[in-house]
C-alpha cells in the first residue's frame, strides 16, 4: 500500500508485532535521497514545534532547493543566475582575487590565468543556451555590489559588538564576498587583545582568540550558508566570545557527534572549492579541526 501511493515509490518493511494481546504493525522507512510525494501528488515535510511535537506541513516549490542541497542532490552554487552577464562583474574584484591568492598562498597556477580561463576554472560561469553566465558562486565572488543586491539577495553579512543589551557595532555587508572577509577580518583584528604569560626568561603574548581559528569558522559560515534562504552570517561579540551563525543547518549525515570525523560534506561544493583555492580555508577538510586546536592551544574553553 506504501508503494502504491508514493511517487517515486517507496520501499518500507513491515513486521507484525504483538504486546499485551495487541497486534501491532512495525513499519520502518529508509531515509530517502530524493524529494517524495504522494500518488495524488500532496508534498509535505515534518517540522518540530517549540514543545519538541512532530507535525507534518505544506512542502513548497520554493523549499525543493534547500532540500536538495542537505542531500547532496543539488549544487545551488553551481547553478547560472538569470538576468546576470559576465559584464556584471567587478574588475577591481578579480584583481583583489589574484591579490589574496598570493597573500593566503592559494593555488598559484591561478594567478597566470586570463580572466576567461579563471572564470572556467573556478566555476564562476556556465554555458547556457550558447553563451556563458554567471553562477551563484561567481556573482557572490566577482559581482557588482548592486546587481549582488538585486539578484543574490539572500546574500548578507552582519558583524555586531555587543555590551549585554547595548550595541556598539551594528554593521551589515552585501557587498561581494572576498570584500566582505577583508572588512569582517579588520573588524576582528581591531578587538583582538593579548594577555602576556611570564616563562622564564620570556614573555610569551596569549591572544584573546586565535586568528586562524576565527577566520576558518567565519569563511566556513559563508560557504556553507543556505543561500536559498534569507537571513543573514551573523558574527557577534559578546561578553562570553565570539559567535558565529548562519542560515541552514547540518547538510545529511553530519551530527555534532560525529562533526570531528565525518568527511567534508560541503552543501555548495564550487562555492567551497574556489574559496579553498584562493587559500582562505583549508583544503584538507581540517576546518573544524583547526578551530578546536586554536581555542583550546592557548587554554581557552572549547567551541560550543
Amino acid at each position: 500500500m506504501i508503494a502504491n501511493r508514493t511517487n517515486p515509490p517507496v520501499s518500507a518493511r513491515v513486521t507484525a508485532l504483538e504486546e499485551d494481546g495487541t497486534p501491532i504493525a512495525r513499519i520502518e522507512v529508509s531515509r530517502s535521497t530524493r524529494l517524495v510525494a504522494t500518488s495524488e501528488g500532496a508534498l509535505q515535510r515534518r517540522r518540530l514545534l517549540a514543545d519538541g511535537t512532530p507535525e507534518c506541513v505544506p512542502f513548497y516549490p520554493h523549499e525543493f532547493a534547500s532540500r536538495q542541497a542537505d542531500f547532496g542532490a543539488l549544487d545551488y552554487s553551481s547553478l547560472p543566475v538569470a538576468g546576470a552577464s559576465v559584464a556584471d562583474f567587478d574588475p577591481l574584484e578579480r584583481e583583489r582575487l589574484r591579490q589574496m591568492v598570493e597573500r593566503y598562498r592559494g593555488d598559484r597556477a591561478l594567478i597566470s590565468l586570463t580572466d576567461e580561463e579563471l572564470d572556467g576554472a573556478l566555476g564562476f560561469v556556465r554555458r547556457e543556451g550558447g553563451k556563458l553566465a554567471p553562477t551563484v558562486t561567481g556573482l557572490l565572488v566577482l559581482g557588482r555590489e548592486a546587481v549582488i543586491r538585486d539578484l543574490a539577495p539572500t546574500h548578507e553579512v552582519a558583524f555586531q559588538v555587543l555590551n549585554g543589551a547595548q550595541v556598539r557595532v551594528n554593521d551589515f555587508y552585501r557587498t561581494p564576498l572576498l570584500k566582505t572577509f577583508e572588512r569582517v577580518m579588520e573588524q576582528f583584528k581591531a578587538r583582538l587583545e593579548e594577555d602576556e604569560v611570564q616563562v622564564g626568561l620570556f614573555r610569551v603574548p596569549i591572544p584573546t582568540f586565535d586568528e586562524r581559528a576565527f577566520r576558518e569558522a567565519f569563511v566556513n559560515a559563508l560557504a556553507h550558508r543556505d543561500y536559498t534562504r534569507l537571513g543573514a552570517v551573523h558574527v557577534r561579540r559578546e561578553t562570553g566570545g565570539f559567535v558565529i551563525s548562519n542560515p541552514g543547518g547540518f547538510v545529511e549525515g553530519v551530527t555534532l557527534d560525529n562533526l570531528l570525523v565525518v568527511e567534508p560534506r560541503p552543501r555548495n561544493p564550487v562555492l567551497a572549492d574556489a574559496i579553498k583555492r584562493l587559500g582562505l580555508a583549508e583544503r584538507t577538510g581540517r576546518g573544524v579541526d583547526l578551530i578546536y586546536e586554536g581555542l583550546l592551544r592557548y587554554g581557552r574553553p572549547a567551541p560550543d
